[in-house]
């Protein structure tokens, strides 16, 4: 299925693994349409990418602002749920409860909310990409919380692409990826955390946005592809 002129609309797509997936899908023909809170950063994030693209400021964590972006949208054929909050990160006997809270409204029920919002312009046997991260298909000790969100994300999107048929709905899991998620970390322990991750994984390297991007961009033109789950981690669930 060809892409060009299809309209594709990325919430989460100003920055990392939504603008990555923005810029190759527009690249690519289609017509984009990228979301986020910050204007500053959704007008620099179009400024990178060719074709026809443009941002919208919204709130996917906001019924009412979800709402706004919708009703100024004729048509969509597909929706790249990509926004990202604060993770509850760290040993579960010390995570507190509300951090787990902030984590599900952000994802979980961000993605949620924002589905059904977009629900009455998607186009019925158009597509649906949720990504999600690896912490959910690897046992991985500080994880818990991340895995418990995305966990769920992944089972409500497979559930929802045997409801929603013939809309298309599918989940990509994300290892480890270089994106501005990790700025905030100290460059040396950053570089220390991605090399060991990297010696560790079968293909010796972490990931790119744009190798996630790349998986957008087959499960929307795929007509075959539904309720399926893409591990795109360079093998880290593979035994070793």
């Amino acid at each position: 299925m060809s892409i060009a002129q299809q309209r594709v609309l990325i919430i989460g797509g100003s920055s990392g693994m939504g603008l990555a997936s923005a810029q190759r899908l527009a690249r690519a023909g289609a017509e984009v349409t990228i979301v986020g809170r910050s204007q500053a950063k959704l007008d620099a994030a179009v400024a990178t990418m060719e074709g026809r693209a443009r941002g919208i400021v919204a709130d996917h964590t906001d019924a009412a602002s979800l709402a706004a972006l919708f009703a100024g949208v004729r048509r969509l054929d597909h929706l790249v749920l990509a926004a990202a909050g604060q993770a509850a990160w760290g040993p579960f006997a010390t995570v507190p409860v509300t951090a787990l809270r902030q984590a599900l409204e952000n994802k979980l029920i961000g993605y949620w909310q924002s589905l059904q919002a977009a629900l009455p312009v998607l186009r019925k046997d158009g597509s649906v990409v949720m990504l999600t991260g690896a912490a959910s298909r690897t046992a991985m000790a500080g994880t818990a919380g991340l895995a418990a969100v995305n966990g769920a994300i992944t089972q409500m999107a497979q559930t929802l692409a045997r409801e929603l048929a013939p809309l298309r709905v599918n989940v990509i899991s994300p290892g480890l990826v270089d994106t501005p998620a990790y700025a905030g970390m100290p460059e040396p322990a950053k570089m220390a955390m991605f090399g060991a991750a990297a010696k560790s994984l079968p293909v010796g390297r972490t990931g790119l946005s744009d190798d996630i991007a790349l998986g957008v961009e087959m499960l929307i033109a795929n007509g075959f592809a539904s309720g399926a789950l893409l591990d795109i981690d360079g093998g880290a669930r593979m035994p070793r």
